[in-house]
């Protein structure tokens, strides 16, 4: 039996998920880890999924539900943060499903590694029924905050997603999500809480399965929420880039290649903000030659950075040419194998423009 401290709070914002919250309410009612309370934090739903909380609700003691007035994800996590009460902290997406011992594994880390956040790998799945392993570290990996920040900005095994984490209640003391951001706004909190993190655990397991759909915000165009995040983007990268100089590359790749995110973002809808394009190529340009020097910054990314460097709307048919699709990630994009991608411009350290060829993979 665990203590009464011992408890997690599962924190779930629900909008519209009527098709997939039984399931993942279910996966989060089976786990092994005895000691849960279950947050529901209706957001205003009008699809049917705030009668489905009610009714889970009846079916468990474990589940509490709040109806709100429609907030966004960031409002309803908040609601979930001010009425938990447990000594641990998770947040699960409500269209996710998570494997019967996450807790359990995550649990066992905190506590055998003395950390005050956990984290496990785990699975993309699209609407195609395609999976794709999370990246995740060979061995169990230790860091403190400052150590993570600079992991963070690799894009490698450790990622801002606030739900494939457990947290100890207090290393979110003060912190709250920001409620100006729709998107990105995990990777904002999470920024911070590296800052006050003494000890980050992160697992090699994987226990999470993210379902990753067309209709998902990450999945729109450009519009107002992303100009919103571009900025933010900017404003982490020129703060921490100064904080902590010692990881100033990083923070600068990390931020292009949010820029390239948001490129395409932009062909997603054909929304090529001018002012916003121009920006884009602009730091594109700067930091093309210490991006394209980056070892680990893939083939098909730098490609792309290569193309944006030119222009932005070439990047765009591009990237629509090769999917025939509207709506898919950036990381999907690959140079493909049998695509030779047209002459780039690439500028050297002098500014003086080179031509290069990237040629098949």
């Amino acid at each position: 039996m665990t203590k009464k401290t011992d408890k997690i709070s599962v924190i779930v914002p629900v909008y519209n998920v009527k098709n997939y919250l039984e399931s993942c309410v279910q996966s989060i009612m089976g786990q092994t880890y005895p000691d849960l309370e279950i947050l529901l934090i209706d957001d205003g739903s009008n699809d049917g999924s705030a009668e489905i909380c009610d009714r889970l609700q009846g079916a468990d003691a474990r589940i509490k539900v709040y109806h709100e007035k429609n907030k966004g994800v960031s409002g309803a996590r908040n609601k979930g943060l001010k009425e938990a009460t447990g000594a641990y902290i998770a947040f699960v997406d409500a269209d996710d499903v998570l494997d019967p011992d996450m807790y359990t594994y995550l649990t066992g880390l905190l506590k055998t590694y003395k950390a005050q956040i956990a984290t496990c790998s785990g699975w993309y799945k699209y609407d195609s029924g395609v999976e794709k392993r999370f990246e995740s570290p060979r061995n169990v990996v230790c860091l403190n905050g400052r150590e993570a920040l600079g992991v963070l900005h690799e894009r490698c095994y450790l990622r801002a997603y606030v739900w494939n984490k457990l947290f100890r209640r207090e290393v979110l003391d003060g912190i709250r999500f920001s409620t100006e951001l729709s998107f990105a706004e995990d990777y904002e909190m999470f920024c911070r809480v590296l800052e006050q993190c003494g000890r980050i655990v992160c697992g090699t397991k994987t226990k999470y399965y993210y379902m990753q759909r067309k209709s998902g915000v990450c999945n729109c165009g450009y519009d107002r929420t992303y100009q919103k995040a571009m900025m933010m983007f900017e404003d982490y990268c020129r703060i921490y880039s100064r904080r902590y100089p010692q990881y100033k590359k990083l923070f600068e790749n990390h931020y292009l290649f949010d820029l390239m995110g948001m490129a395409a973002a932009m062909s997603r809808n054909g929304n090529y903000v001018a002012a916003d394009c121009r920006k884009i190529k602009k730091y594109v340009r700067q930091k093309l030659p210490q991006y394209l020097m980056d070892k680990k910054v893939s083939l098909h990314l730098k490609g792309s950075a290569c193309m944006i460097s030119v222009s932005v709307r070439a990047f765009g048919a591009v990237y629509r040419l090769l999917h025939g699709v509207k709506s898919v990630s950036l990381y999907s994009l690959p140079i493909a194998s049998t695509i030779i991608v047209p002459v780039c411009t690439v500028w050297n350290l002098n500014n003086r423009a080179h031509f290069v060829k990237i040629g098949e993979r």
